[in-house]
């Protein structure tokens, strides 16, 4: 009987102590931002994150209010030294170029297949404009595989890597990071949304009908029993400044309580997302800063300048990421 008293107080002992252990060492928790650098813009991130999904929380808030709106061009992918999308349409060009002297001869294509970028510059605009809507129309219906082949295959002309490859793998965490926390992500980009609803669902896990940007407008064309919508060259909306506001309400129908970009096209939906909201808001511009693994910005950039966000984030307390000292890695190895 005695022996069966010190198996039993034997037994006691060692559960107190293995709960003991596990008190003291609690399982480490991964980083889910593990190419951040222990920085403050980190720090602020998850702080927000946790404020916003913890249920105790005065700043709670319930995941169908949870929405978040990320620009495209310099905050999730390189966007010097022009937007991807026109290296994509001047590939395109170069290749009718071959079998159709129009775009050998005629401005602005005659400008963009001799790599006149100066010139190409100077070109009416609305002409320059009509050539991105003439590319979609052109390669319809076979669009989507058309742009996702060069996505992955075409190296960028400076950095020297697959488009595919010059997303930002912070901005990929962080996208990742929201998710599991039960936000919603819309892309708000004044970037063609026919060319980014091609390759952002898989490069970026965003559906379709999450993608918002410029839009040409479109023609329903019935063969049949059969209806298709097809794209026009003629331009539509311009989803920049105010008309990344006007987009928001029309297609999300509430504000955002977080929004992300990198220039002064964003500061109109951060201002619009900022004030009156009934939520807490989170406010985060990517300053680039870095001219050694990406671009250094400045007042010649031709995209993607921030100057006036920069003031009203700093008025505001809005945090900003500065891309040289905040990011251990740029993009995806």
């Amino acid at each position: 009987m005695k022996n069966k008293h010190i198996i039993f107080l034997a037994i006691v002992v060692l559960c107190v102590f293995s709960c003991k252990q596990k008190q003291e060492n609690p399982p480490i928790q991964k980083d889910p931002l593990p190419s951040f650098n222990d920085v403050q813009s980190k720090a602020n991130i998850m702080a927000f994150v946790q404020s916003v999904t913890d249920s105790t929380s005065s700043n709670y808030v319930k995941p169908i209010d949870r929405i978040a709106c990320f620009d495209n061009d310099g905050t999730l992918w390189a966007e010097q030294p022009l937007p991807s999308q026109l290296f994509f349409v001047f590939d395109k060009v170069r290749e009718m170029a071959r079998s159709n002297p129009k775009y050998a001869t005629e401005s602005p294509y005659k400008q963009v297949v001799e790599n006149n970028l100066e010139e190409l510059l100077k070109q009416d605009k609305d002409k320059l404009v009509a050539m991105i809507g003439e590319v979609d129309s052109l390669f319809y219906p076979n669009y989507k595989e058309t742009v996702n082949s060069w996505i992955d295959t075409v190296q960028h002309p400076v950095l020297n890597r697959p488009y595919a490859s010059t997303v930002y793998q912070p901005m990929i965490e962080l996208l990742d990071y929201l998710r599991a926390n039960q936000f919603t992500v819309y892309v708000v980009s004044g970037g063609g949304v026919a060319f980014m609803r091609a390759w952002q669902p898989v490069i970026y896990g965003i559906p379709e009908n999450n993608i918002i940007g410029s839009t040409f407008k479109t023609e329903a064309v019935q063969k049949n029993d059969s209806i298709a919508v097809v794209p026009t060259s003629q331009f539509d909306f311009y989803d920049d400044h105010m008309g990344k506001v006007i987009n928001i309400q029309k297609t999300i129908g509430k504000k955002p309580i977080m929004v992300v970009g990198n220039s002064d096209g964003d500061l109109e939906m951060m201002e619009y997302a900022f004030t009156n909201n009934p939520h807490p808001t989170f406010m985060l511009y990517v300053n680039h800063t870095d001219g050694e693994r990406e671009f250094l910005y400045d007042e010649k950039t031709i995209a993607g300048k921030l100057v006036k966000g920069k003031e009203v984030a700093k008025k505001n307390g809005w945090t900003i990421i500065d891309m040289r000292n905040d990011w251990k890695t740029v993009f995806p190895n």
